[in-house]
């Protein structure tokens, strides 16, 4: 008889992705690392939740949860997620002395992981595995494709992020020194 564990996918993704790693990273002193660590893990839990059906991962990050620990899962990931996009937000301003630049960023942080942790990767996953069903007669065993391709939008959309993150940082930095310089009546 095999041991069956409800939610075992989901309990593993907690121990290894929600403590261990941080754990580690605790460690190690690499705190800059979770500004970006926990806004990636709800992608990575929607790559997983979605490329995992109908077997794995289902109450992860469900798209609607219907019972308590799909619930309970998506919430710690979410409020993970948020936390340190608060920290970001925090770190940033008083760096920068700028608290536009937070928000700014923070506010683009938002709008770039929960919408496409919730709704943009699983779309994109589930219309790649039609169009590779529709088009060959190759089984994909275990899903695979759905993770690849999972995983090749995360790094996109960390990209994009990322890329835009810059422009309002530079944006933003020198819309300052130039209302110093206008503000000190200094040429530029």
């Amino acid at each position: 008889m095999c041991l069956q564990v409800p939610n075992l996918g989901s309990l593993v993704f907690f121990i290894i992705f929600v403590l261990a790693i941080p754990g580690f990273l605790i460690s190690s002193g690499q705190y800059s690392v979770f500004n970006y660590y926990f806004p990636l893990l709800t992608m990575l839990a929607s790559v997983l939740t979605e490329s995992g059906k109908p077997r794995y991962f289902q109450e992860l990050y469900p798209a609607v949860p219907d019972s308590l620990s799909g619930f309970l899962s998506k919430n710690i990931i979410n409020l993970l997620a948020i936390t340190a996009i608060f920290i970001s937000v925090i770190s940033m301003s008083m760096e920068s002395n700028n608290l536009i630049l937070g928000l700014a960023a923070g506010l683009l942080s938002v709008a770039l992981i929960f919408p496409i942790a919730g709704t943009v990767i699983p779309f994109f996953i589930r219309q790649f595995d039609y169009l590779l069903k529709d088009n060959t007669k190759f089984k994909y065993p275990g899903n695979w494709h759905k993770y690849f391709v999972g995983f090749v939008f995360i790094i996109l959309f960390m990209i994009i992020q990322n890329l835009l993150m810059r422009v309002i940082t530079q944006t933003a930095l020198s819309t300052k020194l130039t209302n110093n310089v206008a503000k000190n009546n200094l040429v530029y």
